[in-house]
């Protein structure tokens, strides 16, 4: 993943984080806008707003701004906190129901970046008591399964996979991950054919998709078809050279040309 013209720009990027970290913001969207580009000033932004009452907005503002800089754990026990507000300080109970779902829905993210599978397990369960029907929840509860190395929970979790391509419907965001998902579930437990079938139906919907890529060339190799992997890991390192998954692609790729059975 300068001349003076972006000096300048840095000074007033400076001087604006100094004015809005002596003046509290007055609202969600106004609190975030410079995340894009100034984390930490949001960071600084938040905290002022928190010691003049800023209130559940400026602890959202906080976890967002903690996520942006990698404080991943800090983030999710702010979401954690905001989950359990009790429903009587909220504006209306439909609301709250609707809020209580994203804020466990945004820690059970938080703790998978953390690497905490229990946490994640246990956030992405209460989001999905308040929302059961949406397969992103879903595939937070089985990615938090499969990282505590429950394969078969994690396939169990994720349940009936929506059809795609159905006529005139729209084909589920999160279907494609979850395909992924339960694919690499099926390799950690020795299926590797309804690996490669679900792999294969990811890539069918999204034909770059270089999770989809990288998996599917793990499972070819693992059913001795490699000619295959290769071509798969070449395309994930074509398609984003410097990223961490070319660099998995490559160490498969070394693998495979350090054992000649392999070539």
């Amino acid at each position: 993943m300068k001349h003076a013209f972006g000096a300048l720009a840095i000074g007033s990027s400076l001087w604006a984080g100094a004015a809005l970290a002596h003046a509290p913001a007055q609202s969600l969207a106004q609190c975030i806008a410079p995340l894009p580009d100034t984390p930490d000033l949001v960071q600084e932004q938040a905290q002022e707003w928190l010691r003049h009452g800023g209130g559940r907005e400026a602890h959202d503002c906080l976890a967002q701004a903690d996520l942006a800089l990698g404080a991943y754990r800090d983030a999710a026990l702010e979401y954690q906190a905001l989950s359990a507000v009790p429903a009587h300080e909220r504006k209306g109970q439909a609301d709250a129901a609707e809020g209580d779902a994203g804020y466990a829905e945004q820690e059970a993210g938080a703790w998978l970046l953390a690497g905490d599978g229990k946490a994640a397990e246990q956030a992405a369960r209460l989001a999905l008591k308040r929302d059961p029907s949406r397969l992103g929840l879903r595939l937070l509860l089985a990615r938090s399964l499969s990282m505590q190395n429950d394969f078969a929970g994690g396939i169990a979790a994720l349940g009936t996979l929506p059809e795609p391509g159905v006529p005139g419907g729209a084909t589920d965001p999160f279907l494609v991950r979850a395909l992924v998902t339960r694919a690499a579930a099926y390799r950690q437990l020795g299926q590797n054919e309804k690996g490669l079938a679900d792999a294969n139906q990811a890539l069918a919907l999204e034909h770059d998709n270089i999770e989809a890529l990288l998996e599917r060339g793990i499972l070819e190799a693992r059913l001795a078809r490699y000619a295959e992997a290769r071509h798969d890991w070449d395309q994930v390192i074509a398609l984003s050279p410097d990223g961490h998954a070319a660099y998995l692609a490559r160490q498969d790729e070394a693998v495979m040309d350090s054992d000649p059975d392999q070539n």
